[in-house]
């Protein structure tokens, strides 16, 4: 879905570091603090400014405005620049072959600039490349300030208008991204896919699984198909796998089997309004309740309702999927993460776990570090590089010997 990405001035990124994704599995490792998480939420920024909560809401009150997340190197800038090329052939799946049909991938620039001590102001760009060597980019939007020119359809022609448009009583808020505001899709019909296609995206950073947490107590029913980001609507979502798609409830279920060989299946409660959800296990004449669930084996069942969920998305973000669980789980981990790939979904994963790198091979892998000014960097390496290596040594052991960076020592 993203083929590349350039950060500039954000968080731990001072210069343009651009990253060339995989269509596939990406995998982020390095030491704490090397902008990892930095990466994933320039994705979480991107989603939840155009088809989350808003632009304001994670970049202002989140995140506590633009000094919090500017560089904080000695030459500061006073703007901030996220750079996303898609693939265009990726779009055309995340909108099943509805909607404008792009002819080069499309880049979306966003920046933002510095207003005052605590305000800022946004620009956008959306352009594609000319499928015809020599001619200039065709430019879908340009607004700065909530002003500018943008792509429009209307009357069967197509052209390039001013905005706002006063006639048609069209205008913009300017502390929010335009793309976000953009909902006329025959009026703005390229810039509408693409904000169809951002709507399969899912960012997934930390999960709260306390005894007191939203995740352990009894669920509604809602009718989203796919996990929130905090994952409070767990039991939803697999209620509505187990009734939707019975072959991946199986899966989840033959998962659970794996790691827990007494574990018999995965019951629901609905009492009124609300879901209740048990795990049955042999020779035990009681089940066990979500909220006496393990720390691991609540974190596992999160992963497997978004991994091995036909809904699940276009492009998933996991924040160190490893988190409580013990490595005889890792691997069937791996294994979910290339499943989910092998359908069609692009997954950007921040890990730690040597065990999980190991399931992956090293273009699959990005090392991430910081340089001589404490910027990040990123580094990738080939089988090529390890020719004396070959068939010796996995990835998740060549990180731990410090042969391809993002260690310590």
């Amino acid at each position: 879905m993203i083929a590349k990405i350039t950060l500039e001035n954000f968080f731990s990124f001072g210069g343009p570091t651009t990253v060339e994704l995989n269509a596939g599995i990406n995998m982020l490792v390095g030491i704490n603090g090397s902008g990892k998480s930095n990466m994933l939420k320039a994705v979480k920024m991107l989603y939840e400014g155009v088809v989350g909560e808003g632009f304001e809401k994670i970049f202002l009150k989140n995140w506590s405005g633009f000094t919090a997340v500017a560089n904080f190197n000695q030459t500061q800038e006073d703007y901030i620049r996220l750079t996303f090329e898609f693939d265009r052939n990726a779009i055309k799946k995340a909108v099943d072959n509805r909607g404008y049909r792009f002819s080069r991938n499309p880049v979306y620039e966003i920046t933002i600039f510095r207003l005052g001590s605590t305000s800022y102001y946004l620009k956008e760009k959306i352009y594609a490349e000319s499928i015809h060597e020599g001619q200039s980019a065709f430019i879908f939007m340009e607004m700065e300030n909530a002003e500018g020119i943008i792509s429009t359809r209307e009357g069967g022609k197509t052209g390039i208008q001013r905005y706002p448009h006063e006639k048609k009583q069209i205008s913009f808020k300017a502390s929010e991204l335009v793309l976000r505001q953009i909902s006329d899709p025959d009026r703005f019909y390229p810039l509408f896919t693409l904000k169809r296609a951002l709507e399969q995206f899912a960012v997934y950073d930390y999960f709260d699984t306390t005894a007191e947490s939203a995740i352990r107590q009894p669920g509604s029913y809602t009718i989203e198909e796919r996990l929130w980001p905090n994952g409070e609507n767990l039991l939803s979502v697999l209620l509505r796998i187990k009734n939707h798609h019975a072959l991946a409830y199986e899966k989840i279920e033959q998962y659970i089997k794996r790691i827990n060989p007494h574990f018999k299946d995965i019951n629901f409660d609905i009492i009124g309004s609300k879901l209740f959800l048990v795990l049955r296990e042999q020779y035990l004449s009681r089940s066990v309740s979500i909220e006496h669930i393990s720390d691991g084996t609540l974190h596992y069942l999160l992963l497997l309702a978004i991994l091995l969920n036909p809904a699940r998305g276009n492009l998933l973000c996991i924040d160190e999927p490893e988190i409580s669980l013990h490595p005889d789980m890792i691997f069937t981990v791996a294994e979910v993460l290339k499943i989910a790939s092998e359908d069609h979904s692009q997954l950007i994963v921040a890990t730690h776990s040597p065990l999980l790198l190991n399931a992956f091979d090293l273009d699959e892998i990005y090392v991430f570090e910081k340089n001589q000014h404490n910027e990040t960097e990123v580094h990738t390496k080939t089988e090529s590089d390890f020719k004396q290596w070959q068939n010796e040594y996995l990835a998740g052991q060549l990180w731990l010997q410090g042969l391809i960076g993002g260690k310590r020592w």
